[in-house]
């Protein structure tokens, strides 16, 4: 199996052609995808294992999601909680996924749950607490993911002081524009923990309370893929590309004083970069260079989805390949010439 930054799918991005998990691997490879990110699969061993071997006889990587660790998110004892996600990795394990999904919840968990988003960051850290000596005896990692809930300056610091051995994060490209951050920036801080993707793009514009955010497929919106891939790649050179896809509009809420009250991190540069990039694409949209942003988001996603996922893939292996950072160039690195064999390679400077 190939190694090296690979293109993949998360499943979500398929959920209009309603296909089980065997379906959406051969769609994933007869489209050309290199891989699969899945949600949690259930609790059946045998289906697990199915799955996964059917994974490899397509020759595509695949990844699996657990239980989130918040307690909050549970009905049952933390104990229970614990217990729960502990099986789930060792079932994970065992078919040989070690690199597992999660969250601590969306945009509802931070903003409107009874529960303050500061214990939930607390408590969250101690259930992965005690389920370490678990994860560590299975070689796993319960990989965070920005859901409109927790920052990258958050989840760097859940990694940092549960350990970044059994805790890192898996990186929404996008989503960290729901915070105001700076992707670049995010993408700076998250990558030393970063081990899984969702990888999308998004544009910007204003709205009355702030800047609205469109998902969009990688390279039709604000991102800097050519400075994000590099930053990722020196610190994780196999890290899957899982392009995750759909509509939906998220705003943040930059002119609501409650709202900036609760990104403590979130700095002015920081700010005035996102503005300026929701300015940047401001003007795009107003010179008629992009489509109305409300008029594109009434096109149903399914009947846009093939398109969408095969741009995005095109333009992120291009860029793979253009920035020297894709399998092809991971493989002429590490194998010297037949003439440097030979003792008759040239020196370098």
């Amino acid at each position: 199996m190939e190694t090296g930054m690979r293109v993949g799918i998360d499943t979500f991005s398929l959920h209009p052609l309603e296909l089980d998990a065997f379906g959406q691997l051969d769609w994933i490879a007869a489209h050309g995808f290199d891989g699969a990110q899945f949600g949690r699969l259930g609790d059946d061993p045998g289906k697990l294992r199915d799955v996964r071997a059917r994974a490899d006889e397509l020759g595509l990587y695949s990844h699996v999601s657990v239980t989130s660790p918040n307690p909050h998110l549970s009905k049952g004892t933390e104990a229970a909680l614990v217990d729960r996600i502990a099986a789930e990795v060792a079932r994970a394990a065992a078919c040989g996924w070690r690199e597992l999904h999660s969250s601590l919840g969306d945009d509802a968990t931070r903003y409107r749950h009874d529960v303050p988003w500061p214990q939930h960051l607390a408590d969250a850290a101690r259930v992965l607490s005690r389920l370490a000596p678990c994860l560590r005896d299975h070689g796993s990692r319960i990989n965070l993911e920005p859901h409109g809930d927790a920052t990258t300056w958050e989840l760097a610091r859940l990694a940092e002081d549960v350990g970044g051995d059994v805790c890192g994060v898996c990186l929404d490209t996008a989503n960290v524009l729901c915070f105001a951050e700076d992707p670049v920036a995010a993408a700076r801080r998250a990558a030393p923990y970063t081990h899984l993707t969702h990888t999308k793009d998004a544009i910007l514009y204003f709205c009355g309370t702030g800047v609205r955010r469109q998902g969009r497929p990688p390279g039709e919106g604000v991102l800097d893929w050519e400075t994000i891939l590099p930053i990722l790649a020196e610190h994780e050179p196999e890290l899957p590309l899982s392009i995750e896809d759909h509509k939906w509009l998220f705003d943040a809420r930059i002119f609501d004083p409650s709202w900036l009250a609760q990104q403590p991190d979130l700095t002015r540069d920081e700010l005035a970069e996102f503005v300026r990039l929701a300015w940047t694409c401001q003007e795009v949209i107003e010179r008629g260079a992009l489509p109305d942003p409300e008029a594109y988001e009434a096109v149903p996603y399914a009947t846009q989805m093939e398109a969408r996922l095969g741009a995005g893939r095109d333009h992120l292996r291009e860029l793979l390949s253009r920035l020297g950072i894709d399998e092809a160039a991971r493989r002429e690195r590490a194998e010297p010439a037949a003439g440097e064999i030979q003792g008759q390679g040239h020196d370098r400077l």
